[in-house]
């Protein structure tokens, strides 16, 4: 069953030159993709549009890092990150974190992009994808992931993201372009390690997801991308033992889209050709092809296509040569490479298991502590959270004490749960109505705190919440309902002598005739 996307407006005023960027990426024009990117930033930064800019140096990272500019990426995916700071939206950290991990596998610094993977891939799994940025960011971990050869997460990820159904055509085609992709990997990997027979469904998938591939780019009219598609069925067909059914489709596709090195059917379909001609008694043609292969792989540390063209050559160089020394020692190399990749592979899985475990645990303990600071019924702060404050008498504070008049015969008119009804109902009206940097606990069993930061603002807050609470339509919660607070105010001065003033103004209020405010 698929999910609907839901419609939540990413994208900045400035969204059109990040999506000509990002244009220009998808077509193969890496390097105008990163100078547009870097253009349109300064732009947009005077403009005050964020939204695009994030998306700007996002694009000129991933290019960078297409193009095999690893140390380049690795920066700007930096830069992407303290732009975010501590408040961004998750999963825009996630995408960046994913950026960072696959530049850092390409200059061998593997540990470090196993804590960033770990990271992200708990954020982008924490909930259903219903957003185009949860979508990115969970695109982003998984072609991560399969930077490391750590194929069954990342086909968790792309499975997931499979079954989604919403409108833009292209988004669905860059998705089943990418799961297609990796099936192929997969599939590659475990043959040239000696595992043809657990390949084959691999390969099986990586055709059916090539077929959908094609559909959505007749879809989304886009001619390229159907030759690519038809490039991994191909290979596909041919790793199959459907030689000359792989081998007609191969020719053609070859010849409708850019062989750009930057991208995976390329070297995919170079593969397929030299081993095609190979077999048809040309060595030296296929050795030319496998070379190319390995050159464009050659800067990456854990590049399947890579280890596949340096088997395929082993294999190429017994049919030019004949067993000889050279034909040997390439041979071995080939399997040595690739026992090795394997065992790593594995190794890196566990630490991956490892890492994502230990930060389940200490995000656990994070929540256990924050919930013993926690109110269960009105989601507030508890008088423990209020305690931490009054423990600091370095800080000063406005308190605000509201205190809900007649609250027992609330409880006796109209039933406990309309009383925990309206306890929650304050609570909301409370936290709606005060300063990001106000702190509110529920003091007692009908009384609520706000700590106000210095007291700025501290009179202002008390006489809205008294209207707020006024003005409420209690009539919704039960019949003949009408709910008033009586609020003091003291302070500023640290928060246990503020508090104790408030709470004997609030009294003071009460005795006055409910309703009011009296500031001590």
């Amino acid at each position: 069953m698929g999910t609907d996307l839901e419609v939540v407006g990413p994208f900045g005023p400035f969204d059109v030159l990040a999506e000509w960027s990002h244009q220009l990426y998808l077509d193969g024009f890496g390097e105008r993709a990163i100078l547009a990117s870097r253009e349109a930033l300064a732009f947009v930064e005077a403009a005050g549009d964020e939204r695009t800019a994030r998306y700007l140096q996002f694009i000129a990272g991933v290019a960078l890092h297409q193009l095999g500019r690893a140390a380049e990426a690795s920066e700007e995916a930096g830069r992407l990150l303290r732009r975010l700071g501590t408040g961004a939206d998750p999963v825009w950290r996630a995408k960046a974190l994913a950026l960072l991990a696959e530049s850092r596998v390409d200059l061998g610094m593997t540990a470090l992009a196993m804590d960033h993977l770990a990271e992200g891939k708990l954020i982008v799994s924490a909930q259903r994808i219903r957003t185009y940025d949860h979508l990115s960011a969970t695109m982003s971990v998984a072609l991560a992931l399969n930077a490391l050869a750590l194929f069954e997460p990342a086909d968790e990820l792309m499975v997931q993201m499979l079954a989604l159904t919403f409108p833009p055509a292209r988004v669905r085609l860059n998705v089943a372009q990418e799961a297609a992709v990796l099936q192929a990997s997969w599939a590659s990997m475990l043959e040239v390690a000696g595992r043809a027979e657990e390949a084959r469904p691999h390969y099986a998938e990586a055709l059916a997801r090539a077929a959908r591939m094609r559909q959505l780019a007749v879809e989304a009219d886009y001619p390229e991308m159907h030759a690519r598609a038809e490039a991994i069925e191909a290979f596909a067909l041919q790793r199959t033992g459907d030689v000359g059914l792989g081998l007609a489709r191969l020719r053609p596709a070859m010849a409708a889209f850019r062989l750009r090195e930057e991208l995976a059917e390329t070297q995919i379909a170079r593969i397929a050709l030299a081993m095609a001609t190979s077999d048809a008694g040309d060595p030296d043609a296929a050795a030319e092809l496998l070379t190319a292969v390995q050159r464009v792989s050659s800067a990456t540390q854990l590049d399947v296509w890579g280890l596949t063209a340096l088997a395929v050559r082993a294999r190429n160089a017994v049919v030019r040569d004949g067993r000889s020394e050279a034909a040997d020692a390439l041979e071995q190399l080939a399997q040595v490479s690739l026992a090795r990749l394997w065992e790593d592979r594995h190794s890196r899985f566990e630490a991956l298991q490892d890492r994502i475990r230990q930060r389940e645990m200490a995000e656990q303990h994070e929540r256990i502590g924050r919930a013993s600071l926690v109110d269960p019924m009105t989601g507030l702060g508890n008088r423990r959270r209020l305690q931490q404050l009054l423990e600091r008498p370095d800080q000063r504070f406005s308190a605000v004490l509201l205190d809900v008049d007649r609250f027992r015969s609330v409880n006796d008119e109209h039933g406990q749960d309309a009383g925990d009804a309206v306890l929650r109902r304050i609570a909301d009206l409370v936290q709606r109505n005060v300063g990001d940097g106000d702190v509110v606990v529920r003091y007692g069993a009908d009384e609520f705190v706000v700590l106000v930061p210095g007291g700025f603002g501290a009179a202002a807050t008390a006489e809205r919440l008294l209207e707020v609470v006024r003005k409420e339509p209690w009539l919704e919660i039960s019949l003949g309902l009408r709910v008033t607070v009586s609020a003091g105010l003291a302070g500023p001065a640290p928060a246990a002598e503020a508090l104790a003033a408030a709470d004997l103004a609030a009294s003071e209020a009460k005795r006055r005739g409910r309703d009011r405010l009296v500031v001590a």
